[in-house]
């Protein structure tokens, strides 16, 4: 089975994610699926905070710091896997395996700062199921995906209850597209983009998670030390707005292209009607005297 990966919430401050560890992610997988789905469900996940930069590291005892690596062979993702969730024995949960991990840019540690903040929470979505989501019971903001019987595979939680998704119920497409409104930043913008703008979003979040009212206008050595810049940010809004122009742009094509053919058809009718009376009169001389 190929997995949808969709977008649910965001990690979050202790405080807003139902009072565990800041910023991390919880996700479980029903114990009786294949060790080879769950397998390519990491996978499926892994590619996806790949594209945005970023990599899951688990976070329990005798796991932490491992990253998980698609690349790797069966063996050891499976081997990995199951240390993983073995290590979460400080909440078990019957009938599911639970691993914790953390999602920070690749090359960053989980400890610095603006590496895990704010960062997108994914979900393997299954094709011709859906996702459902909600918050509360200690889990935070979370997520449930299901199989198209119904039956849930997934969860996922700790996200922050003050960044909700818009839907509550998201359908997983049959063919395993992506749902719509959970491409990051909208379709046709860059991966470049979609991690700067997390960058900058995490950085932010640091900053206020230290205690600042607000966040500051960082000085230059500071952008410097994070890797974010002035033209940097600069160029994500330019991004946008050069996407939001051409979608703009598509749509007026689109309706004038529709205003041709409506105007072509419009004539084709009064062409054919005047054949049609031209004709009649050919038939009947009478008419034109």
């Amino acid at each position: 089975m190929t997995y949808t990966p969709v977008r649910s919430g965001f990690t979050g401050p202790s405080a807003k994610i139902g009072g565990s560890t800041d910023y991390h992610i919880d996700l479980k997988l029903l114990e009786s699926l294949p060790i080879a789905e769950k397998v390519k469900a990491l996978d499926a996940l892994a590619s996806q905070y790949r594209s945005i930069g970023r990599e899951i590291e688990f976070s329990n005892p005798s796991v932490a710091g491992a990253r998980w690596s698609s690349e790797a062979d069966l063996a050891d993702k499976v081997d990995l896997l199951n240390r993983a969730a073995t290590a979460h024995g400080h909440s078990q949960h019957p009938g599911w395996q639970s691993v914790d991990f953390y999602v920070p840019f690749k090359g960053k540690s989980r400890f610095e700062e603006g590496a895990v903040e704010g960062a997108s929470i994914f979900i393997p979505g299954v094709p011709g199921g859906k996702v459902t989501r909600g918050e509360g019971g200690g889990y935070g903001y979370f997520s449930e995906a299901s199989d198209p019987s119904g039956k849930v595979l997934f969860r996922v939680g700790h996200g922050d209850i003050g960044r909700p998704e818009e839907e509550s119920v998201v359908a997983v497409s049959p063919t395993g597209s992506t749902p719509a409104g959970q491409t990051d930043l909208g379709a046709g913008v860059s991966d470049k983009a979609d991690r700067l703008l997390e960058t900058v979003l995490g950085t932010l979040l640091a900053d206020y998670a230290k205690g600042r009212k607000a966040p500051e206008i960082p000085t230059e050595k500071e952008e410097k030390e994070k890797g974010i810049t002035r033209d940097e940010l600069k160029e994500i809004l330019a991004l946008k707005k050069e996407e939001e122009s051409r979608k703009e742009a598509e749509t007026a094509e689109a309706k004038r292209f529709g205003q041709f053919v409506s105007a072509l058809e419009a004539t084709k009718a009064r062409m054919a009607q005047a054949s049609a009376q031209a004709m009649q009169a050919f038939k009947s001389p009478t008419s034109l005297v």
